[in-house]
């Protein structure tokens, strides 16, 4: 969804901005199979539609597109929503103490790599996650912070790909010793409702900070023991998460890491997930804007008595830029790279690499309502 951003900055208390893209992409692998290679062009025709809502006690965010697509060889493969996509976020301010959160994000595709870690061979997917949440200042140095999550993840038609629910719920207490340094402590629940395999129940106890190295340098980490039940055996392993973000004029570097009891994507079934990744973006140029993303995860089930075993390894780049040329005229480019492998105890075999190249022009204009 990065064409969103071609129209400039909305004002007012609300603003609708309809565009529409054209763009030609090239795909070294559209069947997500290293063993039958297939190449083709695509011609992609993208409508999208931004909704911002500006009051002083509560903002909304939400934007929607969807792309028809047009195959220069496989033409079976052409569709009129082959790809979609939803983006909203809200928030309220219910007192100065109480802010009330919510979001939702949907993804649809046509490659079963929509979840990063799928299996091999062209499959429908789509990815939905909820999450709410509430923050009540209690007083000047102490927060509590209350939330929950679900996510469907769904593989229709015939394939390899194993359907997931996952179910979360979160809480954190924060306490500011200093104006730098904030520690907290907190605990997750998950379980996560499996296709065809044991279910999984993990509670997670944790503890962490928040500290301002510098005032646009910030550090915040947290973890403890991840404690999940499958099928009544019981394992231990580590969790947490460490993020280190610096705010520059043109825009914003960091590095993130987690680890995690989740689903691994299509593979299914409850897996020990790391995720190393990072993130630079531009941002203050002059109608540039620019974005790189590196991400690296595995995945490995938890205990050798699960029926279906993963063993997953993905590394993924993306690279996107946006110029625009005119006041509402924009054009477009991004590359992307994925490379996954499975090991021998999968009970997957998907190895893939695949190279997508696309560029195109995005037409925009804003709508004000003051």
């Amino acid at each position: 969804m990065l064409g969103l951003l071609a129209t400039p900055a909305p004002r007012g208390p609300l603003t609708l901005i309809p565009s529409i893209a054209v763009s030609e992409e090239y795909n070294d692998n559209i069947f997500l199979n290293n063993n039958d290679r297939r190449s083709d062009f695509i011609t992609g025709f993208t409508p999208a539609f931004s909704l911002f809502v500006n009051r002083p006690n509560y903002e909304v965010s939400a934007g929607y597109a969807f792309t028809s697509e047009i195959y220069a060889e496989e033409r079976s493969l052409s569709g009129p929503f082959n790809r979609q996509a939803f983006v909203g976020t809200g928030l309220f301010r219910a007192t100065p103490q109480l802010t009330l959160r919510i979001s939702d994000t949907y993804a649809y595709d046509r490659n079963a790599n929509v979840t990063a870690q799928g299996p091999t061979g062209r499959q429908e997917s789509w990815s939905n996650t909820f999450t709410p949440a509430m923050t009540w200042q209690m007083t000047p140095r102490s927060s509590v912070t209350v939330g929950a999550g679900y996510t469907a993840t769904r593989f229709p038609g015939n394939g390899t790909g194993i359907d997931s629910d996952t179910y979360s719920f979160q809480t954190t207490f924060g306490y500011a010793f200093t104006p730098r340094f904030t520690g907290t402590i907190g605990y997750s629940f998950t379980y996560l409702d499996l296709e065809r395999q044991d279910n999984a129940t993990t509670h997670n106890p944790a503890v962490g900070f928040t500290y301002y190295l510098t005032p646009t340098l910030t550090l915040v980490m947290s973890g403890g023991p991840a404690i999940t039940d499958i099928g009544g055996d019981t394992t231990i392993s580590p969790a947490g998460a460490a993020s280190l973000t610096q705010i520059f004029r043109w825009g914003s570097a960091s590095v993130q890491y987690s680890r995690t009891v989740s689903a691994a994507g299509g593979f299914g079934g409850a897996t020990d997930s790391q995720t190393a990744s990072g993130t630079l973006a531009v941002l203050a140029l002059r109608d540039l804007v620019l974005a790189f993303t590196p991400a690296y995860t595995t995945s490995a089930s938890l205990s050798s008595r699960q029926t279906t075993r993963v063993d997953v390894q993905t590394f993924a780049l993306t690279l996107g830029g946006l110029y625009r040329i005119a006041q509402y005229v924009a054009v477009f480019a991004g590359y992307s790279f994925l490379h996954q492998r499975t090991g021998g105890s999968s009970s997957q075999q998907a190895n893939i690499d695949q190279n997508r190249v696309r560029i195109g022009l995005q037409f925009g204009y804003p709508i004000h309502f003051d």
